[in-house]
């Protein structure tokens, strides 16, 4: 039998399943929930209560419309070879925007 088996009897509120939530949150504070199945479960069980919202913007989204760098971490892996330098990404992506954007549009130049 396996011994780390955590079982809910059906006949638990809901009430209680919000409660174990929240605690469990309180406790993985400082765990990501990408890395941590307690955080991730409670967040999803909050979620699916009604008790949070997940953010619509991404954290990098949020940095940027608030104009804070979001560092990138590469500390730990090494770029492949042959991967092109960020700044020509940068004009790839800021051609993209400008292909995305309709014909009479300001800053397309209304040509097409």
């Amino acid at each position: 039998m396996n011994t780390d088996a955590l079982l809910a009897l059906p006949n638990i509120c809901g009430s209680a399943e919000v409660e174990l939530a929240h605690t469990q949150m309180r406790r993985h504070r400082a765990c990501r929930i990408q890395r941590c199945a307690w955080k991730r479960v409670a967040y999803y069980t909050l979620v699916r209560h009604g008790r949070i919202a997940p953010p619509k913007l991404s954290p990098r989204e949020r940095a940027r419309l608030r104009g804070i760098d979001f560092p990138i971490d590469t500390s730990d892996r090494p770029l492949p070879e042959g991967t092109p330098e960020l700044r020509t990404l940068h004009q790839v992506l800021d051609g993209l925007a400008q292909l995305a954007l309709p014909p009479t549009s300001p800053g397309n130049g209304g040509e097409r």
